[in-house]
């Protein structure tokens, strides 16, 4: 992984306090890097469905997710954001397409304590920053 990934990775750590864990898949659907708290290589398959996914307007895609053994609702499905809750209390995911609407992606563990959206905005700025290197 190179220093600059990293380096975006511990920014966007100190930046968002409720992101728990990230992991960063490129173009390929190849896992490029994840925090050492999470490992998403056994769930590749699903996530790489997920962000292939092209939806028509009105369609829902995938309606739920299971990542490390915990299931998410997904409750936002769009080109720009996938968002994921996981409805006993055990957290969110946020996955955030590297382009918009590609199928390389940011994807963080998100506080259960806190709500998706108060990181989306965050977690969307920093897959901005990783698009011409991932």
């Amino acid at each position: 992984m190179s220093a600059e990934i990293e380096s975006i990775i511990d920014d966007l750590l100190s930046e968002e306090q409720n992101i728990f864990g990230v992991a960063i898949i490129n173009k390929a659907g190849t896992l490029i890097t994840q925090t050492e708290n999470w490992n998403l290589s056994n769930d590749l398959g699903d996530i790489n469905k997920l962000l292939g996914a092209k939806l028509e307007l009105g369609q829902r895609g995938m309606t739920n997710i299971t990542v490390q053994g915990i299931k998410y609702m997904m409750v936002e499905n769009t080109e720009e954001r996938k968002i994921g809750t996981n409805i006993t209390g055990k957290g969110h995911l946020i996955i955030a397409p590297i382009p918009i609407g590609g199928t390389g992606a940011l994807i963080c563990y998100i506080n259960p304590q806190a709500g998706p959206r108060d990181a989306l905005f965050t977690v969307q700025s920093y897959a901005l920053k990783l698009q011409n290197i991932v």
